[in-house]
């Protein structure tokens, strides 16, 4: 019927990489070295052997797929999809893994009750939800590994294999889950377009290291599908278009909110690398340092100092009040403080909390604009984020300096020294004294920004001057690129991690030809 419009598509995918083996064996010192037909490996000395082989790795997957689209009269809308993938990185019982997904879209525009509507020109409301899976797992992760190794029998030593990683035959998919509530719209004549949409991305048995007893030895623990990580936010774009005289002009903007947090890991344990900690309820990869409070530069401030030293709590050994700076070193005069944020009259490790969320942004943004008239256009285009802090020290900025180094001239400015109350840096200290270096919320760096990207400017010759040249379009366009900046990131660049090549300025002029 033609109100009704059916599509069906059925497929198959298969994929296989890392099939074959090899092995080769090597001899030097021939009797007939100049002569190749005697190159064979009797022909060498046998005291000069050497042999490898190596096997690799066969990873092999399949998969079903279909997919089913229906509409009713343009107004309602269906898509249903359905993927069933094998992969070989997985035991029998566990290899196959089934995504279904699911969209529903009503054009609302289309219903008689909103006819009467003048300015809308179209309204959509989209509702969709699927899963998507992830094999990323090393190969045979659910089998055991063994080496050749050595063990004693009868007093002699003979050989044999010992197991040098464990099994996790329940090993399988990750699994994300993606629901999305959208809304597309065109208004004033089409003037006015955008869309807004709300999304929820919820990653299920992401494969992670979990603790094990000691008794399983040297062996390596596989990985575990154990953990679970949840994004969700929402996405607006906008553009306007609009003609004013002989001027044609638009104006746009999109902007991303995201909200990442960990709500299944290992429960109150946290796995921390450098600066980057994971726990459950928390970001991704959240910065966990100390808290700064002040640097000391006068009497009055050594007086906490010397206040910590003498009520530091007992230790329970000895009778005698530990030092409270000993994880560290006690602080001088230009000298970090840090708190005590436990309570427990001791600064150490213990100390640190977590700051900022993770290492993406929490909102990333972009608007652009321009303009045509009279062969003349005009365009830019700005971007930017916010919510994003991370730790930063490196040989560029940090709290120490070794000999040969350079000295940021920022820090050498503002660093503390005898007389001075204002400082905004400490001491300087040779690297073999790491007090202030510590991973601290002093070096937590805010790397929000806003970067004019690009800006265009575009003359098109009129046709009529190009009637005898049989060209039938001639523009001249100069372009800058990153060519201004808006940020307090003390680094070279907020766009990229640490002390690199930054991104670059340009500036290009240019013509295009059409015959």
């Amino acid at each position: 019927h033609e109100d009704h419009n059916i599509t069906v598509v059925l497929g198959t995918e298969a994929i296989k990489q890392g099939v074959g083996r090899y092995m080769q064996g090597t001899r030097i010192d021939y009797i007939f070295e100049s002569d190749p037909n005697t190159w064979t490996l009797d022909n060498g000395s046998s005291s000069n052997i050497g042999n490898s082989s190596r096997y690799q790795r066969k990873v092999t997957m399949f998969g079903l797929f279909g997919r089913a689209d229906y509409s009713y009269k343009g107004k309602y809308l269906a898509t249903f999809t359905i993927r069933r993938d094998a992969s070989s990185k997985f035991g029998s019982k566990n290899r196959w893994g089934n995504f279904p997904s699911a969209s529903l879209g009503w054009r609302m525009s289309e219903e008689n009750f909103m006819k009467s509507i003048k300015w809308l020109d179209m309204l959509k409301l989209r509702l969709s939800w699927g899963a998507l899976g992830n094999n990323a797992v090393d190969n045979y992760e659910y089998q055991s590994v063994y080496n050749k190794d050595n063990y004693v029998l009868g007093n002699s030593v003979v050989p044999g294999l010992a197991q040098i990683q464990l099994a996790n035959a329940m090993v399988s998919w990750e699994t994300t889950y993606v629901t999305n509530i959208g809304l597309d719209f065109s208004l004033f004549g089409s003037k006015l377009d955008g869309t807004i949409e709300l999304f929820n991305k919820d990653t299920h048995d992401i494969l992670i290291d979990l603790p094990a007893p000691l008794l399983v030895g040297n062996a390596s623990i596989p990985t575990q599908n154990a953990a679970r990580v949840r994004n969700r936010g929402v996405e607006m774009n906008l553009k306007w278009n609009h003609r004013i005289g002989k001027v044609n002009y638009f104006v746009g903007g999109n902007f991303t909110f995201i909200d990442n947090e960990v709500t299944r890991f290992k429960g109150e344990e946290r796995s921390i690398s450098g600066t980057n900690m994971i726990q459950e309820g928390y970001p991704i990869n959240i910065q966990y340092v100390l808290a700064v409070d002040r640097i000391l530069q006068t009497d009055e401030d050594m007086l906490f100092v010397e206040k910590m030293i003498k009520d530091a709590p007992l230790d329970p050994t000895t009778g005698q009040r530990v030092n409270p700076f000993a994880s560290y070193g006690t602080p001088k005069k230009g000298d970090f403080l840090y708190k005590d944020l436990n309570g427990d009259g001791v600064i150490d490790d213990n100390d640190k909390y977590a700051v900022g969320h993770g290492l993406a942004p929490r909102l990333t943004y972009g608007f652009s604009l321009g303009a045509e008239w009279n062969g003349f256009d005009f365009s830019c285009l700005f971007q930017g984020n916010a919510g994003l802090q991370v730790y930063w020290q490196d040989k560029f900025y940090m709290g120490y300096i070794n000999y040969g180094d350079v000295i940021n001239k920022e820090i050498a400015e503002g660093a503390w020294r005898e007389g001075r109350t204002n400082a905004t840096y400490p001491r300087l200290l040779t690297g073999l004294n790491t007090l202030n270096a510590q991973p601290s919320d002093f070096w937590v760096q805010n790397k929000s920004y806003l970067r004019l990207k690009n800006v265009q400017i575009g003359y098109k010759i009129p046709k009529k001057l190009l009637q005898k040249l049989d060209i039938s379009q001639l523009r001249l366009y100069t372009s800058l690129e990153n060519m201004l900046t808006f940020t307090s990131y003390k680094g070279i660049d907020p766009e990229i991690s640490g002390t690199t090549y930054p991104t670059m300025k340009q500036i290009t002029v240019g013509v295009n030809v059409v015959f």
